[in-house]
């Protein structure tokens, strides 16, 4: 199997099969606080974009395997885009700033990539029809040779069959948190381990203003994935480059 994948950012990218993936960008959580009482400034959506474009650059600059040189064009890079879900952030209604920013988002991603995959996450339960203007499905898993995309709260019998190898998920939204004798804080994490013999690759959220849940916090882990063989994966965490923390266990 062509495992051979990348942390860029807060996404994952598999260079020879040329597929980038992504989670949780939860857009529309601005105008739900709103609709709350909390006012905030709306500025998700560019912090997504700036982010997106970084990712995009650090992939412009990547090497091609076998190649050992670098090509600049970016859609040599890139083939497909999955995204696993919890797109959009409302439950049961599509706000105004959900469609047009869901919209805005999907055209980026056309614009890249030949094949954009969107993947039904638990926030997601009426995406259908803003899909459905961009020419694309929602799809409760989807399957590439060896791999199984989901989103991770709740798993299907066709990402079980003994022919997939590896299963890349969101929904938990994984951090650890640093801390010193002054300051505490938080940082968004990929974790990587193994379950029921196939490789597992939990990435966080893509979403730009809350780290996370902390990964010691396993009690209500809100995966299918139990706690004991949770405690195995390993943490990557997020920073300027990607880190390896050490295993999920160990974390207090």
């Amino acid at each position: 199997m062509k495992d051979n994948f990348k942390f860029i950012g807060k996404t994952l990218y598999f260079p020879e099969r040329k597929v980038l993936v992504l989670g949780d960008l939860h857009l529309g959580w601005e105008e739900s606080l709103n609709e709350q009482g909390i006012f905030v400034p709306r500025r998700q959506f560019q912090e997504i974009v700036r982010d997106l474009n970084e990712v995009f650059e650090k992939i412009k600059k990547e090497k091609i395997e076998g190649e050992g040189r670098i090509k600049e064009e970016l859609e040599e890079k890139i083939k497909e885009i999955v995204v696993l879900g919890d797109l959009k952030h409302e439950f049961g209604e599509i706000s105004e700033q959900e469609w047009r920013e869901v919209k805005g988002i999907l055209d980026i991603f056309k614009a890249k990539a030949e094949k954009v995959v969107l993947v039904r996450g638990n926030h997601d339960t009426i995406l259908g029809p803003i899909a459905e203007r961009k020419e694309l499905n929602v799809v409760d898993y989807y399957i590439k040779e060896e791999i199984c995309f989901l989103h991770g709260d709740k798993i299907f019998p066709e990402c079980l069959d003994k022919k997939i190898k590896m299963l890349v998920m969101a929904h938990r939204h994984p951090a650890v948190v640093l801390s010193d004798d002054y300051k505490k804080e938080k940082y968004k994490c990929f974790l990587v381990g193994k379950w029921k013999s196939k490789k597992i690759a939990i990435l966080p959220s893509f979403f730009p203003f809350v780290e996370g849940m902390e990964v010691a916090n396993l009690e209500d882990n809100g995966m299918f994935i139990p706690e004991e063989e949770l405690k195995e994966f390993k943490a990557y965490v997020v920073g300027d480059e990607v880190y390896k923390f050490g295993k999920v266990g160990e974390i207090v």
